[in-house]
């Protein structure tokens, strides 16, 4: 008779690779995610720059070498108004991830800090008789 996949022992699952062995705790887990999470936005936010700065290179580059041709003359123009547009994309995306990190009191742009700060300890004087 077959047995199940679900009666098959498969020994202990440890993750994948040197992030499942090292994970035993949830908050190191959680730091882990932070730390991936925030150098990936950091990682898009870089890319997304330099990409803007070859664009901008690229149509100004086209749009000299157009020679007074119309079409070439618009599509040079296009390409660099595409590519401002872009980087106002990824400004407003940046700062529209700080903002809902303010509301909600996430610094996710920055995971060394503490995710959740504790509110403030106020220690008041004994009351005297």
């Amino acid at each position: 008779m077959t047995r199940l996949l679900a009666q098959t022992n498969l020994g202990t699952l440890e993750g994948l690779g040197s992030l499942g062995k090292s994970i035993t705790d949830e908050k190191i887990a959680f730091e882990k995610f932070t730390t991936v999470f925030s150098t990936g936005i950091t990682i898009l936010t870089v890319s997304g720059g330099i990409w803007f700065i070859i664009q901008i290179f690229a149509g100004a580059f086209q749009w000299l070498a157009s020679g007074g041709e119309k079409q070439a003359l618009q599509n040079a123009q296009k390409r660099i108004s595409n590519a401002i547009l872009g980087l106002f994309v990824i400004v407003f995306s940046y700062a529209l991830i700080s903002i809902v990190g303010r509301i909600f009191g996430i610094d996710i742009l920055s995971p060394a800090k503490p995710l959740i700060t504790p509110p403030p300890l106020i220690i008041q004087p004994p009351l005297s008789p």
